[in-house]
C-alpha cells in the first residue's frame, strides 16, 4: 500500500501528524507512507521511523517570490511527485493549497476533510472522497480519525507519537529544565520578570536551568532573565532543530510557550508546562498527561483573541499583554512539580 500524506506546516501540526502516522504502521505495517512538507521541517519528518520518503516543498517561498525561478522550481517538484502512483493520497492540512497539492499527485485521488469539517470549506471540491471529522476536536485526534477512516481501521485510545526511539542515546539529566522564551507572535509572549522569577525558584530548588532562544530579541531576553539568574545558561548561537530536541529529551521539565518547541517536548515526553493566553489549547495545545496547557486563573472576556496585537495596548507596543503578565512564576512551578511527580511515577 503506497499512501502520500500533504501536511506542510507548521512545526506544531507537524507533531500532531505523527501519531496518525504511527496509527497506520500499527495496522499496516507494510505501508510506504510518503509526506510532502515544507523544506524547512524535512528534519523533523524525517524522525519518524514509518515515513519511507519526505518530499519537500517551498510553497511558502514560491507564493512569496513569484517568479521564474519559484515557477520552474515547482514544476521540478510536481515532476517528482508525479514519478510514483499512490493508492491513497490524503490531504490531512484541508487548506486549499494543501488541496491543490495534493491533485498534483498521481494516484486514485484525493481524500480528505468534508465541507463540514475542514478548515477552508472550500477544499472539498478537489477531494474525491469526504470524511466527515469533528471540528471540535483535538487537531491530534482531528488528524487519526480522518485517516482512519480513509484507511478502515478503529484508532486506539493510546497515542504513540513515535519519534522517542531517535534519541536512546540521550541521557537523563533529573536536575536540567529547560525554558523555551520565544514565539512568533509578540501577544504569546510571557513577562521577562516572571521568566526571572521562575528561574530563581527553579535555582533555589537546586535545578539548573537553560535558556532556548532562536532569535537576536530572544537572545536579548534571556541575557534578562541571566542577569537576574546568573547561574542560569544559554548556547551561545541558535541551535539545530535536532540539538533543541536532544536538549529537550534529556531534561526533567520544560517550560514553553504556545510555539512548535513546545509540541517538540511533548511529543518526546517530557514533563511539558505551555502557557496560553492570546490563543486556545483546545484544539491546538499540548497533548498527554505529561503536559499541561496554563492560562491565567480567572481568563479574561477577551480571551482567546488570536490576535497579533493586544487591542488593549498602544499600537506597535512589544509589552506583554494582560493574559499573559497575569500568568505567575509560582503557579508555574506547582504545575510543572506536579507534572515531573507523574512522570517519576509512571517510569
Amino acid at each position: 500500500m503506497r499512501i502520500l500524506l500533504i501536511k506542510m506546516s507548521s512545526m506544531g501540526d507537524i507533531f500532531h501528524t505523527f501519531p496518525a502516522i504511527s496509527d497506520i504502521k500499527q495496522h499496516y505495517p507494510d505501508a510506504q507512507i510518503d509526506w510532502v512538507v515544507e523544506d524547512s521541517f524535512s528534519e523533523i519528518v524525517n524522525w519518524h521511523p514509518g515515513v519511507r520518503k519526505v518530499i519537500p516543498i517551498n510553497l511558502r517561498r514560491w507564493v512569496k517570490e513569484r517568479n521564474a525561478k519559484s515557477w520552474y522550481e515547482f514544476k521540478a517538484f510536481r515532476r517528482e511527485l508525479r514519478t510514483e502512483s499512490y493508492d491513497y493520497i490524503i490531504d490531512a492540512q484541508g487548506l486549499l493549497k494543501s488541496a491543490a497539492m495534493a491533485k498534483c499527485a498521481q494516484g486514485h485521488g484525493v481524500d480528505g476533510y468534508d465541507k463540514d469539517s475542514a478548515r477552508e470549506p472550500i477544499t472539498h471540491w478537489l477531494y474525491k472522497r469526504h470524511h466527515h471529522v469533528d471540528k471540535a476536536q483535538h487537531a491530534v485526534e482531528r488528524t487519526r480519525q480522518l485517516i482512519g477512516k480513509v484507511l478502515g481501521y478503529t484508532l486506539a485510545p493510546k497515542l504513540n507519537f513515535g519519534i522517542n526511539q531517535n534519541f536512546t542515546h540521550i541521557k537523563d539529566d533529573p536536575r536540567k529544565l529547560v525554558f523555551i522564551i520565544g514565539t512568533s507572535w509578540v501577544t504569546k509572549l510571557w513577562a521577562t520578570k516572571e521568566w526571572q522569577a521562575l528561574g530563581k525558584i527553579a535555582i533555589d530548588a537546586g535545578f539548573d536551568v537553560e535558556i532556548i532562544w532562536g532569535s537576536a530579541e530572544e537572545q536579548a531576553i534571556a541575557e534578562q532573565i541571566m542577569n537576574v539568574c546568573p547561574q542560569a545558561t544559554r548556547p551561545q548561537q541558535r541551535l539545530s532543530i535536532t540539538t533543541i530536541a536532544e536538549k529537550l529529551v534529556a531534561a526533567a521539565g520544560v517550560i514553553g510557550l504556545d510555539t512548535g518547541f513546545s509540541h517538540l517536548a511533548g511529543a518526546l515526553e517530557t514533563p511539558t508546562i505551555a502557557l496560553y493566553g492570546a490563543t486556545s489549547p483546545t484544539k491546538v495545545g499540548l497533548i498527554g498527561e505529561h503536559t499541561c496547557n496554563l492560562q491565567m486563573r480567572e481568563p479574561l472576556e477577551c480571551m482567546p483573541c488570536h490576535k497579533r496585537h493586544c487591542k488593549w495596548l498602544p499600537e506597535h507596543s512589544v509589552d506583554t499583554p494582560q493574559c499573559m503578565t497575569s500568568i505567575k512564576a509560582e503557579q508555574v512551578w506547582q504545575a510543572l512539580q506536579n507534572k515531573m511527580s507523574v512522570h517519576t511515577r509512571n517510569k
